[in-house]
Order: structure tokens, then sequence, then C-alpha cells
């Protein structure tokens, strides 16, 4: 297994519903994913004192942080952006994996449920997205 740097795992988000690229997050400081998995308590007065699970369902979810940043730039995915698809209430695609073409990836579709923007005194200001998976999460090798 190869260790690699985590500067290099980045979150590509759809700009605008129908964009045909997706890229990365502007000035993107952190990413992560999170998947989840339901279960359902069968249990019956035959399960001898312990619980009996099946597998329910699953649910995933994205998040990132940023340094903010009020101009567009062409091949990036800026806060405003995001911004408009929250407004619109439109799901994005999105792409969690390595900048290189390397290893596997993690693709799909989510609803952005946060953004916040920050500015601290004497300080660089931030933003924090939050995403929403919708239908399946894929898993491919590159």
């Amino acid at each position: 297994m190869a260790i690699f740097n985590g500067t290099d795992l980045v979150l590509k988000v759809q700009a605008a519903q129908g964009a045909a690229d997706e890229f990365k997050l502007l000035h993107s400081t952190s990413c992560s994913l999170s998947i989840n998995a339901d279960t359902i308590d069968i249990s019956t007065k035959d399960s001898a004192g312990f619980r009996d699970l099946l597998g329910g369902q699953k649910s995933f979810s994205l998040s990132a942080d940023g340094l903010m940043d009020f101009i567009d730039v062409a091949d990036k995915t800026d806060p405003e952006e995001l911004f408009t698809n929250m407004m619109n209430r439109t799901s994005v695609t999105f792409t969690f994996a390595l900048d290189v073409q390397a290893g596997h990836k993690y693709t799909g579709s989510a609803f952005i449920t946060s953004l916040e923007v920050t500015g601290g005194v004497e300080d660089a200001p931030t933003y924090s997205v939050s995403l929403e998976g919708t239908g399946a999460i894929v898993n491919t090798a590159v």
C-alpha cells in the first residue's frame, strides 16, 4: 500500500447545474468523505440476549474547508457557485479522489446542505461546505 500526502486528496464539485466538468474547490485546505450504513434490529426472544441485525440503508456525506476568495477562477469551483447551487436546491456531481489519476475515486451526486463563511480579526477568511449524498456512491479504480 502506498502512503500519499493528504494535500493530494481533493474534492471536485460541479460548478453549475448541467455543467460538463467538475473542478477542485477554490483554495481548499481540507476535505472529507463519510460513508455510513444503518442497521435494523431483528432481535427476538430467541436471540439469547444478544442483538441480531440486518444491514439497512447506506448514506454518505462530504465536507470541505478552504480560504475564502470573492474572485471567480475559471478552473475551480468557488463558494459563490456552491451558494447558487444551494439556493437553487440543485444536486451537484462530485469526485473525491487524488488530484492525479491514481488509486480509486468516489463519485456521485449530493446536495449542498451547509455553507459558512467566517472572517476573524487579523485572520484569513475561510469557508466551510457540507454536502449530503443522494443516490449511490460509486467507487472506481483509476
